[in-house]
């Protein structure tokens, strides 16, 4: 049997009215593409009777129960099958024309990888910020220093790592070393898109201080060489995405909603902290 061109890969947790909307998003754009989307239970819900019949729709054993995004990632990506791997985020959804996926699809196989652009959108769909720039063609772990979003990889299969066991920077970490393993940069997406939609309770809203433990970790990894001869470059982007996780706020306190992405944006224009002169 021929395997699917790309897997997607949802980990759900307590996410019962948002998963269809994601499951939808990306079945939606994948005409002229072979696809599976694998759901990966991590509250105890089934999730397949919210969902409709569809033979692309795979799912994971029900029964683990918040043991991380990173352990139900794990858990779809043991039984993809497709040639090429995406992460979908269960609250988050993919955004562009009917065959976005397909085209996304070809350029991965002809460059090694594709960087899809994040659109963080605010509750009511308002855009607070495009990553990379719209018009951008390639993008690489030097321009992802100054990314400060999550950037998601569309990747060959059979070169992605086991997601590594951190509470919130395993899909960062994921998609680094995808971007690595492709020789470090790869074409963006032209038609694909990836909604990262803000919403209460998410990720964005943690206290600054889990963040930063999480960092020194990672750079302990990166550090002993984890990602091979890209791990000099993955650790300057750690170490970048570190400092501006302490400027905006690496205290015990929980940011408001949106407010990292919007003082990154800041930032990056030059508008704040008050005197910084843009770079």
């Amino acid at each position: 049997m021929t395997p699917p061109d790309l897997s997607i890969l949802i980990a759900a947790y307590r996410l019962r009215d948002e998963v269809p909307v994601a499951v939808a998003s990306a079945l939606d754009r994948a005409a002229g593409a072979s696809v599976e989307v694998i759901v990966a239970s991590d509250d105890g819900t089934d999730y397949a009777p919210l969902l409709p019949a569809d033979p692309r729709l795979r799912f994971t054993a029900v029964g683990p129960v918040a043991t991380g995004a990173y352990a139900a990632r794990n858990r779809a990506l043991a039984i993809a099958k497709g040639d090429l791997v995406l992460i979908l985020d269960g609250d988050d959804a993919l955004e562009g024309p009917p065959d976005a996926v397909a085209r996304a699809v070809s350029a991965a196989r002809g460059a090694g990888a594709v960087v899809v652009p994040s659109l963080v959108r605010d509750p009511d769909g308002s855009l607070v910020r495009r990553v990379p720039a719209p018009g951008a063609a390639r993008f690489g772990l030097a321009e992802w220093r100054d990314a400060f979003a999550s950037l998601h990889v569309l990747a060959p299969r059979g070169r992605a790592a086991p997601f590594r066991p951190f509470r919130l920077l395993d899909d960062v970490l994921f998609d680094l070393a995808a971007l690595a393993a492709a020789g470090g940069v790869a074409p963006v997406a032209e038609a694909l898109c990836y909604r990262y939609q803000l919403r209460p309770g998410q990720a964005t809203d943690t206290a600054g201080a889990r963040f930063d433990a999480e960092y020194a970790a990672a750079l302990e990894i990166a550090g002993a060489g984890g990602f091979g001869g890209a791990s000099a470059a993955v650790a300057a982007v750690l170490r970048r995405w570190r400092a501006m996780n302490r400027l905006v706020g690496g205290g015990g306190g929980r940011p408001g909603l949106g407010d990292y992405h919007r003082a990154v944006a800041a930032y990056l224009d030059g508008a704040w902290p008050a005197g910084r002169r843009r770079a």
